[in-house]
């Protein structure tokens, strides 16, 4: 329950004029990052001059703001703040000296928010600078003078350089994209100036030379992936490779529509503020112990993962909150106990993308690439089935390794003061579920409980996943402000990439890799083992090149007939690709990763404390998926 100090502190935020343009699922991240400051009876909070460094609420008492005699006389008091009033709030925007000097009245206490926090939940929320900046232009528009607005930090404040000066080529861009334009030319001067190889058509080979042009594109991160995969798939028809029908197959698919639709719900569900206060509850009602909060975090974000099927934003939205969990608990800043709990929801939130079929849009594209004359049938409840093995001993593996490498002595990292007061402070302010919420919950049930019932009605899901956005929109759930929050450029990097095998197979260049790949893995394929342990290994090299969205879809389109002519079903190839290429053993590599440092402020660990769990995560991908073999064969995959 709420106590009524936090009530108190939640009506005062939610009356705040700076915060009135605030939803309140974002006041309460905010609120996680506020910290009370107490003053006695005439003592100076800051002078006139100091670093503007903060901004501070008055939460109780009464604070003075006095400006300098220019004469040397004393100072003068030209206003009197109580409760609700802000101090410092351009230090927010600008680091400019402060204006004027603050000093309590009576016994007080303030708010503070630190201005290098506030920055970084504009870069993760930027609606929040737009809602104070909306503010903070009334109030000085209303202003008369500079002393009538309390520290503004002066009538000269300017934004600082790095946020106000608009982003430039630099030498360092230039030298990146430079390699990567001259490489993608090399490659397409290559595919068209020498003869195509032996068993493969011409254009198959200019097929096959545009998607290697791509490659350092990608690699190097010079355009957006969606931007570079529809300029594949127009340099294969401007070349002559494909009909436009036949490169844009994907998009003409009911994968695309699929992935759409749990894209664009997942956003919806996550503005209601429904999975805010599902990670909120899950941090705080862990169970007292190491272990079992690791566990609980972990197997939180497993469950979430349907619901919100981008990994990188389940990570994004629970790190606010587990810093909040470290600090509440008592856990010093880059303690070994803090950087477990940190881990475990990495994995939990990130890492385990492949359980469900929604948990990882990722994952629906290698299953829109998987054929569909395959083996086994593939749908939302076969692929958790065929998952389960190597889900439950990787989550096991890297709780584990948590726990071994986290755990240390009982009591021996704790330096008390912890602050369950913020996560109780963000509860009240997201107060009762709110009828959107309830709604979003009950949508989001009715979906997946369409999914697994797949086999018994045979809706495809794609379909399921357009009649909740029907239902969404006529409930108000769903905005066109809801659409623009919505990961196109993955979107449109699906439609592109789903269209690959239709491309491959129109020109032969298929039959081709097959043949390629076949005589390079050698006789893996008559062991099975062998053949799970050399893919992932090969993925672990892949995914230095190339981040999880696009190598996942490649492996498998590049693998998978291979193993089929093997007798291994393009499912087994599917999974190990989805978790080998999710690997994060350098920070680069990884959105989810970089999703949970930056989330945390860089504060609860270091990529050094980080590594063992990476590593761990490439040991226990391998083992996993090796042990997975022989329950596959008895599946009937193998």
């Amino acid at each position: 329950m709420n106590r009524p100090v936090d009530v108190e502190r939640a009506n005062l935020l939610a009356n705040v004029e700076l915060f009135a343009e605030i939803d309140r699922v974002t006041l309460a991240k905010l609120a996680a990052h506020l910290r009370p400051v107490v003053l006695a009876g005439g003592e100076v909070l800051f002078r006139e001059g100091d670093h503007g460094d903060a901004f501070y609420l008055v939460a109780k008492g009464t604070i003075g703001v006095y400006c300098a005699d220019p004469d040397g006389g004393e100072d003068s008091r030209i206003a009197l703040l109580g409760p609700g009033d802000p101090l410092g709030e351009m230090a927010l925007l600008t680091n400019n000296p402060r204006a004027a000097t603050i000093r309590a009245e009576t016994d007080a206490e303030t708010l503070r928010l630190d201005r290098a926090v506030f920055l970084r939940l504009v870069r993760e929320t930027p609606s929040v600078a737009l809602a104070i900046a909306a503010t903070l232009s009334r109030r000085l528009g209303t202003s008369v003078t500079r002393k009538v607005t309390p520290d503004v930090a002066g009538p000269q404040a300017a934004m600082p350089r790095s946020a106000a000066s608009a982003p430039g080529w630099s030498a360092r861009h230039f030298g990146k994209d430079g390699l990567a334009a001259a490489l993608a030319a090399l490659a397409l001067a290559g595919g068209w100036l020498l003869p195509a190889p032996s068993g493969l058509s011409l254009s198959g080979w200019h097929a096959v030379a545009i998607l290697v042009a791509i490659v350092p594109m990608l690699a190097l991160g010079s355009l957006p992936e969606g931007i570079l995969a529809l300029g594949m798939a127009a340099l294969w028809v401007v070349g002559g490779v494909a009909p436009v029908h036949v490169a844009l197959a994907g998009f003409a698919s009911a994968s695309w529509v699929l992935v759409v639709g749990v894209l664009v719900i997942g956003a919806a569900v996550a503005a209601t503020g429904l999975l805010y206060r599902i990670a909120l509850w899950t941090v705080t009602h862990g169970g007292a112990g190491f272990v079992r909060q690791a566990l609980s975090l972990s197997l939180a974000g497993v469950l979430m993962g349907p619901a919100v099927p981008n990994a990188t934003s389940r990570v994004a939205l629970v790190a606010p909150v587990v810093s909040e969990l470290v600090e509440a608990l008592g856990y010093a800043p880059m303690s070994r106990r803090g950087i477990g709990l940190a881990m475990a929801a990495l994995i939990g939130f990130g890492q385990m993308g492949a359980v469900f079929l929604t948990s990882s849009t990722t994952a629906v594209l290698v299953y829109a690439l998987l054929p569909k004359s395959g083996g086994v049938e593939v749908n939302w409840l076969s692929w958790a089935y065929y998952a389960a093995p190597t889900s439950i001993i990787l989550l096991a593996g890297l709780i584990g390794a948590i726990v071994f490498f986290y755990r240390g002595r009982a009591g021996d990292e704790s330096r008390g003061g912890g602050r369950a007061d913020a996560l109780a402070l963000q509860r009240a302010i997201l107060g009762p579920p709110s009828r959107n919420e309830i709604v979003a919950f009950a949508i989001g049930a009715a979906v997946l409980v369409g999914f697994v019932t797949q086999p018994l009605h045979g809706i495809d899901p794609a379909w399921i996943s357009v009649a909740a956005l029907l239902v969404m929109a006529a409930t108000g759930i769903l905005t066109v402000d809801t659409l623009r929050t919505v990961n196109w450029n993955f979107a449109l990097m699906f439609g592109t990439i789903a269209g690959i095998a239709a491309v491959f197979r129109a020109t032969e260049a298929d039959r081709w890799l097959s043949h390629v790949v076949a005589g390079a893995i050698g006789g893996l394929g008559d062991q099975p083992v062998l053949f799970v342990a050399a893919l992932t290994l090969l993925c672990f090299a892949i995914s230095l090149l190339l981040r999880w969205q696009a190598a996942a879809p490649l492996v498998t389109i590049a693998i998978g007939p291979v193993a089929a002519e093997a007798g291994i079903d393009t499912l087994v190839v599917g999974l190990v690709a989805v978790i080998a290429c999710a690997g994060f053993f350098l920070p680069y590599q990884s959105t989810t990763y970089l999703a949970m440092y930056h989330g945390v402020g860089g504060k609860l660990f270091t990529h050094a404390q980080a590594r063992p769990i990476a590593i761990a995560y490439g040991v226990v991908t391998l083992v996993a998926l090796c042990a997975s073999v022989p329950v596959w064969r008895a599946m009937g995959l193998i």
